[in-house]
């Protein structure tokens, strides 16, 4: 009776194992199906990874030879300085040669920008990119198909210039007052708190009305945590700024009904820096004690430090404790 016992279990074991393995296999197969991604590879046979744009530039895909047509596409494209375009082929014998129709003129071309006069041929999964960084017209085509056709056209537009810039604060009762951000040059130091959360207003503005993707910190620790368009003055309102840095702003895709692209602002952030050296010291001290008691201005607003209105012991004792410390390089 044991023994028929014993043979019975194992014979439920061995179908119960049997199930598992049956299962197992399908659903690993059905996951593995589900997880398989398209794998480019380059001239050279290395990977191409399908990684996102950063947050100032961004990627435009054309497709060189779709469905055995000799075309690429899109035609034309569209995209601002900085920004990169990426063609992967979807047929064979093609090549991507910048130069008026028909004739190479080594600006770009792949599969490696050299020797673009050879027109070098490649074939399906192939993929080739090229960053464009200045604005301009940009014609391309195939070495081998140009005669019949396989042309295409890049349009790189440049971003609106920006007319000026401030970091503003309100300063209790006092009034709003601006700290100036050079556009070029030596970026411009804000010396103010930015109080228990570390806030701070940038105002970036246009000679004409504008409209803009977004906004984005793409240098430094802090974060946007909005922004807003009135016209020609775009408000970014920052958080989490902390102290002794070099930061950017960068408004994205903006754009005046000519030119669109993205438009990166700097400032310096150093509490305490009233005289704008980019370093603190006794020298910062003694501006700030010299005005205190004095009324909050436009020409000393600096020295209140903690943008309270108020200009006293407090805004001395806040830039005694930053003393020794600069921006980075």
């Amino acid at each position: 009776m044991k023994r028929s016992n014993a043979i019975g279990r194992r014979i439920c074991w061995l179908v119960i194992m049997a199930g598992l393995a049956i299962f197992s296999a399908s659903g690993f197969a059905a996951g593995s199906a589900a997880a398989t991604a398209i794998t480019i590879v380059d001239q050279n046979g290395r990977v191409v990874p399908n990684t996102p744009p950063s947050t100032i530039s961004q990627i435009y895909d054309v497709t060189v030879g779709p469905n055995g047509m000799f075309v690429f596409s899109p035609d034309p494209v569209t995209i601002s300085v900085g920004d990169t375009v990426r063609w992967t082929w979807a047929s064979n014998n093609h090549s991507v040669t910048s130069g008026p129709p028909c004739t190479a003129d080594g600006q770009f071309c792949s599969p490696n920008d050299t020797n673009c006069s050879a027109g070098t041929l490649s074939n399906i999964g192939t993929v080739y990119e090229h960053t464009f960084t200045q604005a301009g017209t940009y014609s391309y085509h195939c070495a081998a198909h140009c005669a019949i056709g396989m042309r295409g056209t890049i349009n790189v537009e440049s971003a609106p210039m920006a007319q000026s810039a401030f970091s503003r604060k309100v300063h209790g009762g006092a009034g709003t007052f601006d700290v100036p951000l050079p556009l070029t040059g030596n970026v411009g130091v804000e010396c103010r708190s930015g109080g228990a959360t570390n806030d701070y207003q940038m105002i970036i503005d246009f000679a004409t009305s504008v409209t803009v993707g977004g906004a984005v910190l793409t240098s430094g620790t802090g974060s946007v945590s909005s922004f807003s368009v009135s016209g020609s003055e775009v408000t970014a309102n920052l958080t989490g700024v902390t102290n002794v840095q070099r930061i950017t702003v960068t408004l994205m895709n903006v754009n005046d009904g000519t030119h669109m692209g993205n438009v990166p602002v700097s400032m310096g952030v150093l509490v305490g820096d009233v005289n704008g050296n980019a370093t603190v010291s006794a020298a910062d001290v003694a501006l700030t004690k010299s005005q205190v008691g004095a009324t909050v201005s436009g020409s000393n607003f600096r020295e209140d430090v903690n943008a309270n209105g108020v200009i006293n012991s407090v805004d001395v004792a806040q830039v005694k404790s930053t003393v020794g410390t600069a921006l980075p390089p």
